[in-house]
């Protein structure tokens, strides 16, 4: 399964997708910025649907629960050997809801097989008025008490199954337990070994089983066995051999539709993400059920499809459809690849996966009308790029490359959902019915002048048989046709001739057919003699040609090419002198890189120089700073020594006899102030402490 080849949403390499399918080379930027919102969507579904299981499902299991320890070769090996695995208990809840839709029918004979779906699940809430006739009112009611949280289902599938949980979700949805045979898948594998008993049977029998009519399939399958998902790392050749078996198994299961181009894609997918038995049921599902007569010779329902989806486009976008229409674009050339693959190979991967989780939910077709009208709102709103294109292979290629760039998932299935909830299961129901008669009745148109072709080559055939077989009766007739016409005089031998043959006309003849043989013959030979004269002179003049071209054109040629060795000449002269003007070049561009060497020196020993005088600068700040500091503390020591001195005179002026006299002198320097005391003590005297430091 791909969860176990791929490790989800951790792949490195960009050119292949988390799921391990190939990115195409014009769309690997856009897939790389949507890579991170894809992890961050992937975690966010998983925790919602974890908590939906925890709430409503089974507590037997989580959904994310760990399996046993197992290597991965083990895990490979186990893998492989399951053919058939049930959803895990968690799940049984949505599987209960899923397989009530499902009408069981007996596989014991070879015209319709597998099962029936008795009703689909409504698309939303808003499309409860159009309820399946084949489902009672009361069997709803009782469906909406016994799984109250639908609507909570619904939604959680509108925003994308876990991609550990898809495979398992799809097989819910599509009822798989429940029309699941016991044996039966392993009987259609085994059915070759019944070729001898297919001799003995009658014709009706043989012409029925499902053996006889698969053979002419198995040719188309091996060669789409290798185009299917190339380089996945999941499809190796056990891979491939589970695919052969599971288209097989089906072509047999259903001669009707037998195998057609785009299922080896849907049989892949399914292969991809659940075992072989599950994947075979899940197929059936889809195409005799959601898809039933689509993939039939006749292709109706397809057809019919394609007429209610242009309805709904001219209905919704009639200046799109109507630009289509000048140029010749019909809306099925672009539309009906989408729905015959599902949107598979057309849209990016998480698209595809997005679009299938709603559509296996649902049970009916209505997503693909939905996802087809919310892609081309979105050609819409990209702006006038599809209106003014003026051809219409380019109105295809820009379509084509549009829907592989929608990388936006989440927006896409929004859009579908929830825009176009008009579209419903009643309404394209009615759209069916008012087509359908148109369809039929152009397949019948066809059917009749096809067999009247085939009815007119057979009766051409008969009539050349018999005029080998009895020429007399076919002369007999002749020479009566011959007769009358004589006598009627109407038309040439050769328009009777065609009208005896094709028996169109009332009355045959036959003319003689060796005559026109011989004279065939002679004007074959004729002709042939022809050819070969005609080959004879074209050879004659094809040498005399030759001989004019060398014998009048010698001396223009040599002229010729004179002049092309001096262009020769004069172009090697041109090539010398740019050599010569590239060195010269060369040795001005290293002269200016040697001066631009020795500027840069230059330029960095000033800038060496600027910043030592920028430091040599700053210290003088620095300095000067500190003196001017110094000097304003020296201010203010001798304003303080002025005060304290005038304090000191005032108080000796008030003493009657002082001891001693002094003179202070104070001079102010560069430095600061210098304080002089020179004094002479007449008395003797000791200072206090609170004089010692003046």
């Amino acid at each position: 399964m791909i969860t176990d080849a791929v490790n989800p949403l951790s792949a490195s390499d960009h050119k292949r997708d988390a799921y391990g399918f190939s990115v195409r080379p014009q769309h690997v930027q856009r897939y790389r910025e949507h890579v991170k919102i894809y992890q961050e969507e992937e975690e966010e579904r998983s925790d919602r649907w974890n908590s939906f299981l925890e709430d409503h499902g089974s507590s037997e299991e989580k959904y994310l629960s760990p399996g046993p320890d197992l290597t991965p070769g083990d895990e490979k090996k186990v893998l492989r050997s399951q053919i058939w695995t049930e959803v895990r208990p968690s799940l049984r809840a949505i599987e209960g809801l899923m397989s009530a839709r499902v009408k069981k029918k007996d596989h014991s004979s070879n015209g319709e097989r597998g099962a029936q779906r008795s009703n689909p699940v409504q698309d939303d809430s808003s499309d409860s008025t159009c309820v399946s006739s084949s489902m009672p009112a009361a069997d709803a009611k009782s469906q909406v008490s016994a799984f109250p949280w639908k609507e909570e289902l619904q939604v959680l599938v509108r925003g994308g199954a876990p991609m550990a949980l898809r495979g398992e979700l799809w097989q819910a949805f599509a009822g798989v337990k429940k029309r699941r045979v016991e044996n039966y898948y392993q009987s259609l594998l085994a059915a070759d070994g019944l070729g001898k008993d297919i001799e003995l049977q009658d014709e009706k029998s043989s012409s029925a089983d499902p053996l006889a009519a698969v053979e002419k399939w198995k040719g188309q399958i091996e060669k789409d066995l290798p185009r299917t998902f190339p380089g996945h790392p999941a499809l190796d050749d056990d891979g491939r051999n589970a695919l052969r078996r599971l288209l097989t198994a089906y072509a047999r299961h259903n001669p009707s539709v037998g195998y057609c181009q785009a299922m080896n894609f849907f049989a892949g997918l399914l292969l991809l993400l659940m075992p072989e038995e599950n994947a075979f049921w899940s197929l059936i599902g889809i195409i005799d059920d959601y898809f039933n007569h689509y993939y039939s010779e006749e292709m109706i329902e397809s057809q019919v499809d394609q007429r209610v989806l242009e309805e709904l486009v001219r209905e919704r976008f009639p200046k799109m459809v109507q630009h289509l229409d000048y140029l010749g674009v019909q809306v099925a050339c672009v539309t009906a690849p989408w729905f015959l693959s599902i949107f598979i190979n057309m849209l990016p991967w998480e698209s595809v996966l997005r679009v299938w989780d709603v559509l296996l939910f649902e049970g009916n077709r209505v997503m693909l009308f939905r996802t087809a009208l919310a892609l081309m709102e979105f050609y819409v709103n990209t702006g006038p790029t599809l209106i003014t294109t003026k051809d219409a292979g380019d109105a295809i290629t820009l379509l084509q490359s549009m829907t592989g760039s929608t990388f936006d998932s989440s927006q896409l299935v929004f859009t579908a959902c929830m825009g176009y909830q008009d579209v419903n299961e009643c309404r394209l129901q009615e759209l069916r019915s008012k087509h359908r008669p148109a369809v039929m009745a152009a397949f019948e148109e066809r059917l009749k002048g096809l067999q009247a072709w085939r009815d007119s080559k057979d009766l051409l055939a008969s009539k050349l048989y018999n005029s080998k077989q009895d020429p007399k009766s076919v002369l007999l007739n002749f020479s009566k046709a011959s007769l009358s016409r004589s006598e009627s005089g109407s038309s040439s031998n050769a328009d009777d001739v065609l009208i005896c043959l094709t028996g169109d006309g009332e009355i045959d003849y036959f003319q003689d057919l060796q005559g026109q043989v011989l004279r065939l013959k002679g004007e074959l030979c004729n002709l042939v003699e022809e050819k070969r004269s005609a080959l004879l002179r074209a050879e004659e003049l094809e040498v005399a040609l030759m001989e004019m071209v060398k014998q009048d054109n010698r001396r223009h040629l040599n002229a010729k090419i004179e002049q092309l060795e001096q262009g020769v000449r004069e172009l090697r002269k041109l090539v010398s002198d740019k050599k010569d003007q590239e060195a010269a070049m060369i040795q001005v561009l290293m002269g200016m890189e040697q001066e631009h060497k020795v500027t840069e020196g230059a330029r960095r020993a000033a800038e060496q120089d600027a910043a030592a005088q920028r430091h040599a600068a700053q210290v003088l700040q620095d300095k000067y700073e500190e003196a001017v500091a110094g000097l304003a503390e020296m201010e203010e020591r001798a304003v303080m020594a002025e005060s304290m001195l005038e304090a000191t005179l005032q108080y000796h002026k008030a003493q009657p006899s002082p001891r001693f006299i002094f003179t202070l002198s104070i001079m102010r320097t560069s430095a600061g102030y210098t304080v002089t005391w020179p004094f002479r003590l007449r008395y003797k005297y000791c200072f206090t402490s609170e004089h010692q430091n003046y």
